[in-house]
């Protein structure tokens, strides 16, 4: 175990519990009924979240080694670095931005599966995996993230961060066991914020936009409200706050498997037939991993840069200008992502303003009989204001401010492999670059980028542009499940016939991101 995860696992531990108590703890209290004991848990991660382009420590390591395997590395260890010239990047990125002679609407997804809210509740879980609380004395010590690092997860310590003993600040002084909400100066239930205006909370990052951090709101008020119900079915005062944590955890993490990943990979991939995770009745579901394998001695995952830095930035294409938040921002034609300081803006690092309060029945299937709005199609073309990203996102002097740039460029720079090449190793057929629409040009060496190659493939799939084709998705789902699959903290490591039930689920073995909303209270 590395230093720092040895140091957090040993700082959380208020009780030493059982696996097996757990397990029939965790079973009982989601059916109504507590059981037995259960343990303390551990661990968190590292990436590059958000539209900020900080690259992260390690996220280079490939360049040095294409075989090391450290916070970071590589999937597809064998193939080469796709490296064409910068001016030919740049070029093709330019070219990735919407049509302004379309309307918008006309720019939107089609699928019936897919809302403007899990654009959010995609970069809150990439900013969950990728959460990082390594001291900065071992980073510095670990330029390239070896041997000192947080293995990628998604775990909530995003949320919770060192927990109650040891970092209060972020919990209720009047019930340690719950996640401090409160109102802000505006009288607007809220995360706590300092003196600045900035949310009090483990991952900054979820503070970045309005959205995020009322999403993050929410998993909180989804902890508070799982206090309540352990305490309602007798659990052990000391039990308590980690009975909450891990429960609120595993929903989570079946939201993310069972709600968000089939919406953009298919439910041949993930669901009852698919080939990555299939759930079988009565049973723990079968996983296939067929390109996601750690090698190094310890087996530990990390993050492959096929995933950071291409397939999982598909999120960046189905952003929208725009989002209808309410009444009052319908009523203004909507509320822009970016825009100056203070104003109506999506803007975070703020006080959630009265006006811009999340009403989630706009972006998220809340209600049935309300038409939750739609991401845009998941293509080549980006929102107009992600061409000219503000200086809150990309401070100066840094010059490149357009976010297709920054993103085929840092793929050279880590070294990715080109598409057709990740193509031709999963034994996809490889689309050709004509068939991609790139000009002819030498350069290329009849190849493409990976995240450029990943989003044409979504929007020539007979998919139509609603979800990721067959590289893309693959790439998505192996490590989704794959970093569930080697979480110690995860139901599916833990207990993987472990399935949520009433009163949490609406039925058992059903519970999605809305239920989650719905039972915390904040829809």
């Amino acid at each position: 175990m590395e230093r720092d995860e040895r140091q957090q696992d040993s700082s959380r531990q208020s009780s030493s519990f059982s696996r097996r108590g757990f397990l029939a703890g965790a079973a009982g209290l989601s059916a109504g009924v507590m059981l037995g004991r259960m343990p303390s848990l551990t661990y968190a991660v590292g990436t590059e979240g958000g539209l900020h382009g900080v690259p992260l420590r390690g996220m280079y390591l490939t360049t040095k080694n294409r075989l090391a395997e450290g916070r970071f590395g590589a999937m597809f260890k064998q193939l080469p670095a796709f490296a064409p010239p910068d001016d030919l990047l740049q070029g093709l990125a330019t070219t990735m931005v919407e049509d302004l002679t379309i309307p918008d609407d006309m720019n939107l997804n089609t699928s019936p599966r897919l809302f403007a809210g899990f654009t959010f509740i995609g970069q809150f879980i990439d900013h969950d995996i990728t959460f990082d609380t390594t001291p900065l004395d071992l980073q510095q010590a670990d330029p390239d993230a070896t041997v000192n690092f947080r293995t990628p997860r998604y775990d909530l310590d995003s949320v919770y961060g060192l927990g109650p003993v040891n970092e209060p600040k972020f919990y209720d002084p009047a019930d340690r066991d719950k996640l401090l909400v409160t109102p802000n100066v505006n009288g607007v239930e809220d995360m706590p914020r300092d003196g600045d205006g900035q949310a009090i909370i483990p991952e900054g990052r979820n503070d970045e936009n309005l959205i995020i951090v009322q999403f993050h709101k929410a998993v909180a008020k989804f902890h508070n409200r799982m206090v309540e119900h352990a305490r309602a079915q007798g659990v052990r005062r000391e039990w308590v706050f980690e009975t909450a944590r891990r429960l609120t955890r595993w929903h989570y993490q079946w939201a993310v498997i069972h709600d968000f990943l089939p919406r953009f990979v298919g439910d041949e991939l993930v669901g009852t037939k698919g080939s990555v995770y299939r759930e079988v009745a009565g049973k723990p579901p079968l996983i296939n991993l067929g390109h996601y394998k750690p090698t190094n001695r310890q087996g530990r995952p990390f993050m492959p840069i096929e995933f950071s830095v291409a397939a999982y930035r598909f999120g960046h294409s189905i952003i929208r200008p725009f989002y209808v938040l309410n009444q009052t921002t319908l009523d203004k034609g909507g509320v822009p992502i970016f825009g100056p300081e203070g104003g109506f803006n999506l803007n975070g690092g703020r006080p959630i303003p009265e006006d811009l309060v999340m009403e989630w029945k706009n972006i998220l299937p809340v209600d049935p009989n309300f038409p939750a709005r739609k991401p845009r199609k998941l293509d080549t073309r980006l929102s107009l204001p992600l061409t000219s990203l503000p200086g809150s996102v990309v401070p100066p002097p840094d010059p490149t401010v357009h976010l297709a740039v920054r993103n085929m460029l840092r793929g050279k720079h880590v070294g990715l492999p080109s598409g057709q090449q990740v193509a031709k190793a999963m034994r996809v057929t490889a689309l050709s670059n004509a068939t991609l629409g790139l000009t002819p040009n030498p350069g290329w060496g009849g190849e493409a980028p990976l995240w450029y190659y990943i989003l044409k493939e979504a929007e020539l799939s007979p998919y139509n542009a609603e979800r990721l084709g067959p590289v893309g998705g693959r790439i998505v789902a192996e490590i989704l499940v794959g970093l569930l699959q080697r979480d110690p903290n995860s139901y599916l490591y833990l207990d993987p016939a472990w399935k949520p039930a009433p009163p949490i689920a609406p039925t058992a073995g059903q519970f999605s991101f809305v239920d989650l909303l719905k039972f915390g209270g904040a829809a």
